[in-house]
């Protein structure tokens, strides 16, 4: 039987939509945005054969893919405020840094995290800003990560049996993406062959795969 994620990790009876919206108020996010930029600030969901193992994919393993991240990065962290970093980008702030990409997989299913900026504009779908409109340092938490991992599996996967992304942070700089393992989109991706505004390698760290 399927699992469903309805709460955030700090047990709070909010549903994850509402959740997520809270994030983005308390993460300076503004109150209103432009129906532009909101897009990108939902779950984005596509059902094409590149970002599927080949058209099909498992589910159950996604849902395997967000118990690791919570299992690795999330009990590392928990809810401590991180810096995040593209590959290269120099920290503005005092806080913990992690430089991303970070990847979790389990079987057929990975999720990755990685800073928008360092990907190129129009490759993600429902993506609307230019590449170098992103951050490359952007502010947020493992537990807020791990929620937004939660809601695109929860709108795309487990309700629509697609994969996608959703973009979060205070500056709405990074990417929590879901795709298939042995995806065209994952390859591609994981290639560091798709930078934005930059010429960083990838630099992809792997996580409990």
């Amino acid at each position: 039987m399927a699992r469903i994620y309805l709460m955030p990790p700090s047990g709070s009876l909010i549903l994850i939509p509402f959740y997520c919206a809270f994030v983005f108020v308390t993460l300076g996010h503004p109150a209103f945005l432009n129906t532009t930029l909101s897009d990108e600030l939902h779950p984005q969901c596509t059902e094409s054969n590149d970002w599927m193992n080949g058209g099909y994919f498992n589910p159950n393993e996604c849902l395997d893919a967000l118990d690791k991240l919570e299992t690795t990065d999330f009990k590392l962290y928990r809810s401590r405020d991180i810096e995040f970093l593209a590959p290269g980008a120099k920290s503005r702030t005092d806080l913990d840094t992690v430089r991303l990409p970070r990847r979790y997989t389990s079987g057929g299913c990975t999720i990755i995290v990685a800073m928008l900026s360092t990907i190129t504009e129009n490759f993600l779908p429902g993506q609307v800003r230019q590449a170098d409109e992103y951050s490359d340092t952007d502010r947020s938490k493992f537990s807020y990560l791990w929620s937004i991992a939660a809601w695109v599996d929860g709108t795309c996967v487990s309700k629509a049996s697609m994969l996608g992304w959703c973009a979060t942070g205070a500056h709405s700089s990074i990417g929590v993406i879901m795709v298939g393992t042995k995806s065209k989109v994952n390859r591609i991706i994981s290639s560091g062959l798709l930078l934005g505004n930059t010429n960083r390698s990838a630099g992809w760290n792997v996580h409990a795969s």
